[in-house]
């Protein structure tokens, strides 16, 4: 889920940068992982971007620039009331005087999809090999000069060490012909519409009952 939310942020709010630097918490679970690291290749090896630099928090820092953002969307959150995906969306938009904080829905509650969800385990499978004692390292580069390449470093003056992730030529360049398959959304199953309309639906704005708690 989170490479398709970025895939999207960098597909719709680029500038058309080639070169572009990331910085992440040190979460292994979602940001430092060998899926995150394949996507930054393939985006080089599509051309998407010539450079990529991936950056993470030293071990025991954990809060930085967006953890500001939330805080201030909670603080106003808890002075909202929200009962719709639009509801929230008002309450992200007025988070900040200027605006810092903006919405990006995924989805509707009519089922619509806003953002596309990808298969990139799958489609990553049988050409890219993870990097050993990934979660040592800290700062990470990719770049279209050295295709399949990623360049390590435990620390941002330290040693430099390079490791080859792409080990299947003919099948990287298959799978770069096309996208991922896409993950519809499952949709909510019927025993959880159940309990939403008959104990959630008394307590909903009258206005979105229907879209909420059909």
């Amino acid at each position: 889920m989170v490479i398709s939310l970025l895939h999207h942020f960098l597909e719709n709010y680029g500038l058309g940068e080639m070169s572009m630097d990331v910085h992440c918490d040190n979460c292994s679970g979602q940001n430092k992982n060998k899926y995150v690291l394949w996507y930054m290749a393939w985006r080089t090896l599509r051309a998407l971007h010539s450079e990529i630099t991936v950056n993470f928090m030293p071990a025991g820092h954990t809060k930085f620039a967006p953890d500001w953002c939330f805080g201030l969307l909670k603080r106003r959150f808890r002075l909202s009331e929200v009962h719709c995906l639009q509801d929230l969306c008002n309450v992200v938009e007025t988070s900040t005087k200027r605006r810092i904080n903006r919405p990006q829905l995924v989805g509707t509650e009519t089922g619509e999809v806003l953002v596309k969800v990808y298969d990139w385990q799958t489609y990553f499978q049988g050409w890219c090999r993870p990097v050993k004692g990934v979660k040592e390292y800290f700062h990470f580069k990719v770049q279209s000069e050295r295709p399949g390449v990623v360049f390590l470093k435990k620390e941002l003056n330290g040693p430099e060490e390079e490791f080859l992730m792409v080990t299947d030529a003919t099948t990287a360049q298959q799978r770069l012909a096309h996208m991922p398959a896409e993950i519809p959304p499952p949709g909510l199953p019927e025993a959880r519409r159940q309990y939403l309309r008959q104990h959630i639906r008394p307590f909903v704005r009258p206005g979105v009952q229907d879209r909420l708690c059909p």
